[in-house]
């Protein structure tokens, strides 16, 4: 696995093999001599998509923190959860709560609901229970300014756990700090290569030839990122084509629509052969049926993302999902109570190492009953334990 640091989202900004490997595949006119045209852009095509499937296998990981931080005693953490409902809250949610535990703090789950008004009313309940930290998973400050400014104003350290600060907006920062993913990378960068990594695996699953439904997802910032890093990639294929763009939110998977409006966009793009899914949690919300009941599984190359056990299993048993671009939500978790470490001891915030890498069924697929673990495995938790001096 890759462990340098991870391309950006800048078309061009790629690693100088891939971008050889792809100039070749799209826009090549040179032959050896003696040798046809078509036969050496068909061998500089094949190079390109092999090249791209094993960039998103391999992916991108860093390392947790190791600079010490002292751990206060007796102190409240309250974790809002972006919605109990869907695995890729829950599980961030849980894991800042055990974190919280094993350094001797106590805590407390709020259900946001998949909503601001629960979002902003769990804030708001922290604030009353006169909690030290408050921790909201995935969510950003936009969404919920009032109640933030409420607990800064209770002098109440607030962390956004894979969430942008209303300051990206041009507006004031109001979360106390956010965490960071990757050293050298912010917030869109990292999600920028998640869409890459999708189109990296979509690219070489077809060979070249995709032709992509595009599900995309405007209610967190991070959907768009997503989107603008998988087209940038795409932009270096001229074989590769989006034929049809479906837009979900939140409302669809609380309302129960997904299912017959991936349906309704599969019907409309009768050529696609492959989908792009920004959110795992929608396979188990109706995607998966629905592209079981489409009767053109076996035809697409769909890939989602976040990479929960639920999806793994789903993966590997070919029932509507193919890969995923997977991350560890537990790691994220324990990021955010770090990250509050750091901000009550006045320290710089720390780079998690949380990194990404395409699983499917026949790659990096962890064994039965297990959540995704990066290859070579990293013990995330025992390095954070021993940072903190537990």
């Amino acid at each position: 696995m890759r462990s340098t640091k991870p391309r950006m989202k800048v078309p061009g900004a790629l690693s100088a093999l891939l971008i050889a490997s792809l100039a070749l595949a799209s826009c090549s006119t040179a032959t050896a001599e003696n040798e046809p045209a078509d036969t050496q852009s068909a061998s500089a095509a094949t190079s390109g998509n092999t090249d791209a499937l094993a960039a998103a296998y391999e992916g991108t990981v860093g390392t947790p923190p190791t600079e010490s931080v002292p751990v206060p005693e007796g102190l409240t953490a309250w974790i809002v959860s972006c919605g109990q409902s869907q695995v890729t809250c829950s599980t961030p949610a849980q894991a800042a709560a055990d974190a919280a535990e094993a350094i001797g703090w106590q805590s407390n789950i709020c259900d946001g609901q998949l909503n601001p008004n629960g979002w902003a009313s769990c804030i708001r309940q922290g604030v009353g229970a006169n909690a030290d930290v408050i921790l909201v998973m995935g969510q950003d400050c936009s969404s919920f300014q009032g109640p933030l400014e409420e607990a800064r104003a209770a002098g109440i350290t607030t962390v956004g756990v894979g969430a942008n600060d209303c300051d990206i907006d041009g507006g004031e920062p109001l979360y106390s700090g956010i965490t960071q993913k990757l050293d050298g990378l912010d917030n869109e960068q990292w999600w920028n290569m998640v869409g890459q990594l999708q189109a990296d695996w979509l690219i070489g699953q077809t060979d070249g030839d995709l032709k992509l439904l595009e599900v995309t997802f405007a209610d967190a910032r991070f959907g768009p990122w997503i989107s603008d890093g998988l087209n940038a990639e795409l932009a270096d294929c001229d074989t590769c084509e989006v034929v049809g763009t479906l837009q979900l939110s939140n409302q669809d998977a609380a309302t129960g629509t997904m299912a017959q409006k991936l349906s309704t966009a599969l019907l409309q793009a009768p050529d696609a052969n492959a989908i792009s899914v920004p959110l795992d949690g929608w396979f188990l919300a109706g995607l998966s049926q629905a592209i079981v009941s489409s009767q053109r599984s076996d035809k697409l190359a769909v890939i989602g993302t976040f990479g929960q056990r639920s999806n793994l299993d789903l993966i590997a048993a070919g029932e509507g999902q193919d890969a995923s671009v997977t991350f560890s939500l537990e790691w994220d978790g324990w990021s955010g109570v770090d990250t509050a470490l750091r901000l009550l001891a006045d320290q710089e915030i720390a780079a998690s190492g949380v990194g990404l890498q395409v699983v499917d069924a026949e790659t990096n697929m962890p064994a039965d009953g297990t959540s995704f673990t990066y290859n070579p495995e990293i013990d995330f938790k025992q390095a954070y334990l021993e940072a903190w001096g537990k």
